[in-house]
């Protein structure tokens, strides 16, 4: 169920037991085989087919798509909020939903440079609003292992507008993709303290321009992408973040158990 698409009326039928999805993407460059809003449009899919996978039984809300791009803005195109303005968005959506009664809630997010924001926005939710339970996913790292298993690039062929976001693209909406500009661009750390793309992750965190690590507006290999592998890839990643939504519900996701204790 979409939010949006509903009356009023309807909304104030439903269980306050129901999950409220928050997609989060942005507006920014990919590279130049890809539209600016790939992660909105890659958040609003994922929600959609999650949607589908369970009875159609969530409710999502419109897709948050001014993102945290402060270090993609050399590149034009790119929309951005200040990260207090991103913070008060978050928050006050949650701020809205929670006004309306439901108690469980899923941030989506399909733009890395949102994470550490919406690290800060579920501090703050937790302070403001105690009865609710808000999680926090970034869909490539709900189904890591997954993607890996499915990948054809080398370490370092995911990261933007990459061999995942192409072909995750390819499957949903291939007339927005130009199959004549595919190719390699940016730089890959040196250091294996930090992230080698999006699949490993590093040790250390540094704030960069996107300008510093790459040419065209993206990191990654593309050249490997396929509809039929992105389709692939949407199966992995809405079958995980299934499992995630079941356990939210069932509130499993909250169950403890003594350390040191063997079973």
């Amino acid at each position: 169920m979409f939010w949006q698409d509903l009356t009023w009326q309807q909304i104030d039928a439903l269980p306050r037991s129901t999950v409220v999805v928050l997609p989060f993407g942005a507006i920014e460059q990919h590279g130049k085989h890809l539209p600016l809003r790939t992660d909105a449009l890659i958040g609003e899919e994922i929600a959609s087919r999650l949607d589908i996978a369970c009875g159609e039984g969530l409710l999502v809300l419109p897709v948050q798509w001014m993102g945290l791009s402060l270090h993609h803005m050399r590149f034009p195109g790119t929309l951005t909020a200040s990260v207090d303005t991103y913070i008060s968005l978050a928050t006050d959506s949650i701020a809205s939903v929670a006004q309306a009664g439901f108690r469980k809630l899923l941030l989506l997010n399909s733009h890395g440079g949102n994470v550490a924001a919406l690290d800060v926005v579920l501090v703050k939710a937790r302070e403001r609003f105690p009865d609710t339970r808000v999680f926090a996913c970034t869909y490539w790292n709900a189904a890591a292992s997954e993607l890996r298993q499915l990948r054809e690039s080398e370490l370092g062929g995911m990261g933007h507008a990459c061999e995942l976001e192409t072909s995750l693209l390819l499957a949903s909406r291939p007339d927005l993709v130009d199959m004549t500009q595919l190719s390699a661009d940016g730089l890959q750390p040196a250091s294996l303290f930090l992230g080698q793309d999006m699949l490993a992750g590093g040790s250390v965190s540094v704030s960069r321009h996107f300008e510093e690590i790459s040419q065209n507006g993206g990191v990654g290999d593309p050249r490997t992408a396929s509809a039929e592998k992105g389709e692939r890839f949407f199966g992995a990643i809405v079958a995980k973040l299934k499992t995630l939504v079941k356990e939210i519900e069932s509130g499993a996701i909250e169950e403890t158990r003594p350390i040191g204790l063997t079973n």
